[in-house]
């Protein structure tokens, strides 16, 4: 599966859905990743808050790796 992020609130909803998909609550997510249901709650509503660290943590847990790549097409603005 590949999902192309380029704004925070994609990568929020993108891992929650990949949380789900998985069967996984959030308190078992954060079991794995080695934080509390919270982090993981606060990580996926707004992800933008969360340190980089705690990202690729959550990454590990869920077996996920981020590519980076140029864009297929380039905008004039940041979607920031």
């Amino acid at each position: 599966m590949e999902s192309p992020i380029v704004t925070l609130n994609q990568l929020g909803h993108i891992l929650q859905e990949i949380r789900t998909q998985r069967g996984l609550t959030q308190r078992q997510l954060g079991q794995q990743a080695g934080f509390a249901q919270s982090a993981i709650s606060a990580l996926e509503s707004n992800p933008g808050s969360a340190k980089l660290e705690r990202i690729f943590q959550l990454l590990s847990a869920l077996d996920l790796e981020i590519i980076l790549r140029e864009r297929k097409h380039h905008q004039t603005e940041h979607e920031w």
